[in-house]
């Protein structure tokens, strides 16, 4: 096959009632550089049945991947990306709700295609002239753990944790390659598994302040997930701690 542009891949789970079908068939059919790969984790409801349908109506822009069992995020994007890196010049991935638009996506690619980047990440920066949407609670928190993650692991990045990221294959390929040692902090270690490679790809990275994003009501993370958070950033430390 051709190497085509970009694919985005969209980890769904349990997603039927609340996915914007339309907006993805729309896009996919006005915008020629960006394919998207839904991934349905196991979902109990009727999402794999609406995911075959989306792809079935768009074929050769909208795939789809089912996973029997339910995996977690951080596995259903791993299996996504390796399931379609040797197609294209880049994969990334974004969230199902859409709080990054499909729009953003384009123009996150299109950066990383003109600056030959490894990899470009959106961040949710509010600042004037852009909407970013978010609960006070979910603005700090998040700064909270920015911190704490830029002092452990020595990284710069402002967002770790924002859905929106494109990668070169190749890298990508590299990156995801082994499963993750968490289900949601998995953007920590995508960056420190940059760092690793030969180069360090990392110091090329661009991390770009996003112009909307919108938070969504029905996240999948359960609040007692807080509580695992500090285990999970151990476990994570131990792991790239000097590499």
């Amino acid at each position: 096959m051709t190497s085509k542009r970009n694919c985005i891949i969209v980890p769904c789970y349990n997603e039927a009632k609340r996915l914007d079908a339309g907006t993805f068939l729309s896009f996919t059919r006005r915008e020629a550089d960006i394919d998207v790969c839904f991934v349905d984790d196991g979902s109990t409801d009727g999402t794999p049945d609406l995911l075959r349908l989306l792809a079935d109506q768009s074929p050769g822009r909208v795939h789809f991947l089912r996973l029997e069992r339910n995996s977690g995020k951080a596995e259903a994007v791993r299996a996504g990306i390796l399931h379609v890196a040797g197609d294209y010049d880049a994969v990334g991935f974004m969230d199902a709700d859409l709080a990054t638009s499909l729009e953003e996506m384009l123009r996150l690619a299109g950066i990383r295609e003109r600056e030959g980047s490894p990899a470009v990440i959106g961040s949710r920066v509010r600042r004037l002239g852009v909407q970013i949407d978010r609960t006070a609670f979910r603005h700090y928190s998040g700064r909270f753990f920015a911190t704490v993650v830029s002092l452990l692991f020595r990284l710069n990045a402002y967002d770790t944790q924002c859905g929106a990221k494109i990668f070169d294959a190749r890298v990508a390929r590299e990156i995801f390659r082994a499963p993750f040692l968490s289900k949601w902090l998995f953007d920590v270690e995508l960056l420190l598994r940059l760092r690793r490679l030969p180069g360090e790809p990392l110091r090329h990275v661009q991390e770009i302040p996003l112009h909307a994003w919108h938070e969504r009501p029905g996240s999948k993370i359960k609040p007692s997930y807080l509580f695992r958070v500090p285990l999970e950033l151990y476990k994570i430390w131990r792991e790239y701690r000097g590499k």
